[in-house]
């Protein structure tokens, strides 16, 4: 007896190991959770990230542009003559040397710096949003894709049902053979679709997934928490006042101002650099000097220093048609550049906000009528479903009622996303964080 209780307690025990090896972790991926494992793992984040981070380095650091230049020396040398060894002599001198040089454009450099640190920042936040507004968009594509999918499952299990029934009619001598065959190439047809959807899904769900940094690991399933319903919390968006702050709230704006700003600084800089004095200041100090003459025994132990001011101008940056003339012209030449870009950025923002508020207006007025022409076709199959297993209805007929019910939920979704990818993008256009249009 004792026999048989172990060996059913060994085969109880495999079976529970070979149950946790194939038990599968279930991760539930929402939009917002999806942007948390993107920031952390994109590259493009991580790489502005280190920018960023160099440009308050150096702007913080940049008082080390008045610091001198400072060495410390140690000599020793033995001097000696062929003909008179009582010159024969040994010296040792020990000093420090210090020299700095400063130009009038110190000031402007040091503002360049501000300014590109500055810039940093709102490029790291703009590839922050960026990166956000690409993975919810992302999310809600894959929605619509796994809808695609569903409803082609559907389909297939419609005609599957519709197969089923018109044989059974077809046995009963009240349905034609061409009835038949109708359905089974509908079944036959619709069975790629299904593959043809799911593999679409898959792919785009893979790259997904790398792109936010998640690795598929064995028996782990990551489903997707959301739904286009979301669509139905978008707020009523003031297109008047939006179209007359999205040039001031640009991001695409704002970084062209800051370009701006930062080559007059740098312009201002290497102008002073270059046509106007520079200070030069320079101090030496020997705090012992060892001198001895080795036939006499003489020695002697000295200390000196010594300072220096001066001025340099460069005058050969002063004649017409001179290199350093040509790049201040050339930093001229790309502030102008940059002032007609900025002029039209703000035209091409204008343009496109505009278009947005129009797309979204629209998209929220259409959507009311993809949801009563859903309803329409859903009671309209159904009954159609209902009199054709009756046999007052043809199959073409069902096969049509279906059609229209599938398409019309499948425009109400795309509907939806189209609405929810649009008010992303207004969002991100106006630099504010993903959901300020929505309610909470």
């Amino acid at each position: 007896m004792k026999r048989y209780i172990i060996a059913a307690a060994i085969l109880f025990a495999a079976f529970a190991s070979f149950a946790d090896e194939n038990e599968k972790t279930q991760i539930s991926l929402t939009a917002d959770s999806a942007v948390e494992y993107a920031l952390k793992n994109n590259i493009d984040v991580k790489t502005q990230a280190i920018s960023t981070e160099q440009s308050r380095r150096e702007y913080a650091h940049s008082w080390n542009n008045i610091l001198p230049s400072v060495n410390a020396t140690g000599t020793g040398s033995e001097t000696r003559t062929y003909k008179n060894s009582d010159t024969d002599t040994l010296s040792v001198n020990a000093g420090v040397t210090a020299s700095l040089s400063i130009d009038f454009g110190l000031a402007s450099k040091i503002k360049s710096l501000k300014s590109e640190y500055e810039a940093g920042k709102s490029t790291y936040a703009d590839t922050v949003r960026a990166t956000e507004t690409a993975v919810r968009q992302s999310f809600y594509n894959l929605l619509y894709l796994k809808e695609k999918l569903e409803s082609a499952r559907t389909t297939l299990s419609s005609y599957q049902r519709q197969y089923e029934q018109t044989q059974a009619k077809a046995k009963r001598g009240v349905a034609s053979e061409l009835d038949l065959l109708t359905a089974q190439v509908n079944l036959e047809t619709a069975k790629p679709d299904v593959d043809s959807a799911e593999n679409t899904y898959q792919n785009a769900f893979i790259s997904f997934l790398n792109t936010i940094g998640i690795e598929i690991e064995p028996n782990t399933e990551i489903v997707l928490d959301g739904t286009l319903d979301y669509a139905d919390s978008v707020q009523k968006i003031d297109s008047r006042e939006i179209a007359e702050k999205c040039v001031e709230q640009s991001s695409e704006v704002r970084v062209l101002e800051e370009k701006i700003r930062t080559a007059e600084y740098s312009r201002t800089s290497t102008a002073a650099s270059l046509f106007f004095p520079t200070l030069n200041a320079s101090a030496t100090a020997y705090p012992f000097s060892f001198q001895n003459e080795k036939i006499s025994g003489n020695e002697s132990t000295t200390s000196s220093w010594s300072i220096s001011l001066g001025l340099s101008l460069p005058l050969d940056s002063w004649i017409p048609g001179s290199s350093a003339r040509d790049k201040v012209a050339a930093l001229d030449d790309t502030i102008e550049t940059y002032n007609l870009q900025l002029e039209n950025t703000k035209k091409t923002v204008r343009t496109n906000v505009i278009e947005k508020l129009k797309s979204i207006e629209l998209s929220q007025k259409t959507l009311e009528a993809r949801k009563m022409n859903v309803q329409l076709a859903k009671k309209s199959y159904e009954m159609t479903e209902d009199a054709y297993s009756r046999g007052t209805k043809d199959l073409l007929t069902l096969q049509n009622s279906l059609d229209k019910l599938q398409t019309a939920q499948l425009q109400l979704r795309e509907e939806q996303y189209t609405l929810i990818k649009n008010v992303l993008d207004l969002e991100n256009t106006l630099s504010l964080s993903s959901g300020s249009f929505f309610d909470k």
